[in-house]
């Protein structure tokens, strides 16, 4: 029994996906210190943590809906290996987005209005919108780019992370097709995602010309003069790790698992530019 209930408690852990939590949580601290709050910003740090709850949430939610695709794609998962039942993991996101959404409301009524709106958006995303290609895609973009405002909107400046958001709206939209394309056999047990309506290979050139675009709108905050030179640094050879990183993948779609990682990393090696472009 006590083999058992440990082995739920792992499974929850586990379902949390904790190598994707820092990511959202870095985008919205960069977010508030681009729109002008110190480092040790308490509403700033806040909205971290409230961000870490609902980056949670929205893994378990979204294990809790697409257990049966995982079977085929993610069959080592919890509720496909039968440790938890798509109930428990609700429970467990319901959970995860309350605690978040108690301590969004230490921050500031803005930041508790966007926090129930990006709820609200993953909702929609997991019930309609991801069975309906690329409209799921630009739901996830648009989630996990606006943690750049949620960032800003912490410290009373909004508008100032605006330019991020488009960029992380790009770069996630063009990475989140990529996923779709390499999901596309399992996906289209049950879902019409974007590769499945239209091919692989045209789903390909769509997701290489946003990722294209981004690294287009890559000088921008640095053009409007929200980071200084060492943003540059940093952002001209993830811009190239992503060139390289796009003809690899026009020219075998079989290597789409790997650009999504690669993509992943050169965002956050992106983040990290955006840091030492504000010191």
């Amino acid at each position: 029994m006590i083999t058992n209930y440990n082995s739920k408690i792992t499974a929850l852990i586990l379902s949390i996906r904790l190598e994707t939590t820092p990511l959202g949580m870095l985008t919205v601290y960069i977010g508030g210190l681009v729109a002008g709050a110190s480092f040790t910003s308490i509403p700033l740090i806040l909205a971290v943590i409230a961000t870490f709850f609902i980056t949670a949430g929205s893994m378990t939610f979204n294990d809790a809906f697409d257990w049966e695709i995982d079977k085929i794609n993610h069959p080592n998962r919890p509720i496909p290996k039968g440790i938890l039942n798509p109930k428990q993991m609700l429970q467990f996101t319901t959970l995860l987005f309350t605690i978040g959404l108690v301590i969004s409301i230490f921050i500031n009524l803005l930041c508790v209005c966007i926090y129930i709106f990006s709820i609200g958006f993953l909702a929609v995303y997991e019930l309609y919108t991801k069975k309906y290609g690329i409209m799921g895609n630009i739901t996830v973009a648009f989630i996990s780019s606006i943690a750049f405002t949620f960032g800003g909107a912490a410290v009373g400046n909004l508008l100032a992370s605006l330019p991020l958001t488009i960029l992380g709206f790009l770069i996630i939209f063009g990475r989140e097709i990529i996923m779709d394309i390499r999901d596309a056999d399992g996906d289209k047990q049950i879902r019409l995602t974007l590769p499945n309506q239209i091919g692989i290979r045209n789903s390909s050139l769509i997701s290489s010309f946003l990722l294209l675009l981004a690294i287009a709108v890559s000088p921008v905050p640095y053009i409007l003069n929200l980071v200084s030179m060492w943003y540059i640094y940093f952002i001209i050879p993830v811009d190239i790790l992503t060139i390289f990183t796009v003809i690899c993948f026009l020219k075998d779609h079989k290597n789409a698992a790997v650009s999504a990682h690669i993509i992943r990393g050169a965002l956050a090696i992106g983040l990290i530019g955006f840091i030492m472009g504000i010191l």
